[in-house]
């Protein structure tokens, strides 16, 4: 560290906290022009900002009541563009996004095509929830269709062992490959940045993050790179409060140093929602719930993304090494519960209910030694010697599936219910649909 630096330290020693490995803050010494984006603010609340690679388009998440007067309070996400010298009045997303439950947290591709957001909107286990993927078509903002996985394994588990789970922030890089959330059991509570990469197609079960700490980490933000990282915390030092924080994933999958970007972007207040453009050129971040932006293109290259003339298209991120500045044990897992569900008078296994029962293996590090029970189900369509039938060929479907993945056969046991037992009433469609189902119970020997 040079003199200068720590100077500057010993000066802030009274409003300092310091985290036990030292991280660097940087100084600029460049007078930074900080402006509030005033066409995209209300006095409601506006935050977790997402921005396309360019700078020019911006999502984000607002809780102004919409033209209608509905969804007050429960949060919409919203979209604007730079154009004419100005930023354009933000509108809402479609009604294939926004719902009555409020969604949040977007993050965008590249191109400003494929958007990723939360919602917990209806039963959003069975809809392979709370993420979401949506595309956009020429009419707009198609469905969007969960992430599954590992990704609604995790918040499903978490959501049952805590009453109910937080998050305060989440992005995919635009690759789409690297998913990143900051979330804990108690939203006033502290959190910890969680990541997962997507492999084949499947999410991996979320693995906490280097950068977390035992204060409290939020909003997180992957550049246009896929490598330069920001998020907020009070866990690594700083000016008090939640500061602004960058880190960037090397060539071998490991992070590099965190870097604290220093002030005025942080100050004594919780400071969050940075985000950049990947020509270093713009930057966005929160303060007291406002969108604000900050000409960054003649500050420190520290502060901004990885040189876009780069190619960081071979970076590999290697899920064994990303975890770095704060070690943990593997989680251990006991047990673990999942249910797939077939299509009427079917028995073969879709590959979206393929993927539930792969992450639901996915905590397990050796499959030879779980062990698995199933219990088939039918609705009440038709003779019930045919339902038994139909529900042993679908327990006879996920077995064979399990054996293929590498479970041990002789692990497997499994029982045919038929219509015996429903799940929901058999009255209407939506509830015979619940009850054409086998339900897995994991554990291990």
């Amino acid at each position: 560290m040079n003199k200068k630096l720590l100077l500057i330290l010993l000066l802030y020693s009274n409003h300092l906290h310091f985290f036990s490995q030292e991280i660097e803050i940087l100084v600029h010494p460049e007078k930074i022009l900080i402006s509030e984006i005033k066409q995209l603010n209300t006095d409601q609340r506006e935050c977790n900002i997402s921005i396309m690679p360019d700078g020019r388009t911006l999502f984000y998440m607002s809780t102004r009541a919409l033209k209608n007067g509905e969804m007050m309070g429960n949060g919409d996400i919203y979209q604007s563009s730079f154009s004419n010298a100005i930023w354009q009045t933000p509108t809402a997303l479609g009604e294939n996004i926004n719902t009555f439950s409020g969604e949040d947290e977007p993050s965008v591709d590249a191109e400003g095509k494929s958007i990723y957001y939360q919602s917990w909107d209806g039963d959003w286990r069975m809809k392979n929830g709370p993420y979401f993927n949506a595309k956009l078509g020429s009419k707009g903002w198609g469905k969007g269709v969960g992430l599954g996985g590992g990704i609604t394994q995790f918040f499903a588990k978490e959501s049952s062992a805590n009453m109910g789970y937080g998050t305060d922030g989440m992005a995919v890089s635009s690759d789409g490959n690297l998913f990143i959330v900051a979330c804990g059991p108690d939203y006033e509570g502290a959190m910890d940045i969680y990541y997962s990469i997507k492999k084949n197609g499947i999410w991996s079960y979320p693995k906490i993050m280097g950068v977390s700490t035992d204060g409290d980490e939020r909003s997180v933000f992957i550049a246009g790179d896929n490598k330069t990282i920001y998020f907020s915390s009070d866990g690594h030092g700083g000016f008090g409060g939640l500061d602004i924080f960058k880190v960037v994933i090397g060539e071998n999958g490991k992070l590099g140093k965190i870097i604290n970007i220093g002030a005025p972007f942080n100050t004594a207040a919780d400071d969050q929602g940075f985000v950049a453009s990947v020509d270093g050129k713009s930057a966005f971040f929160i303060r007291n719930l406002d969108i604000y932006y900050a000409d960054i293109s003649e500050l420190t290259e520290k502060i901004k993304p990885i040189n876009p003339t780069i190619d960081t298209s071979s970076v590999v991120i290697k899920i064994e090494t990303i975890i770095t500045k704060k070690e943990i044990e593997e989680v251990s897992i006991g047990a673990a519960k999942e249910t797939v569900y077939f299509d009427f008078n079917a028995y073969q296994l879709t590959e979206t209910e393929k993927q539930k029962i792969i992450a639901g293996l996915s905590p397990f590090k050796n499959l030879q030694q779980v062990t698995v029970n199933l219990t088939g189900h039918c609705d009440n369509i038709g003779p019930s010697p045919y339902n038994d039938n139909l529900s042993d060929l679908r327990v006879k479907s996920v077995v064979n599936f399990l054996t293929k993945l590498g479970v041990n056969p002789l692990n497997i046991k499994s029982t045919a219910h038929g219509e015996n037992i429903p799940a929901k009433s058999n009255e209407s469609e939506p509830g015979r649909k619940l009850n054409r189902r086998v339900e897995l119970d994991f554990s291990i020997l």
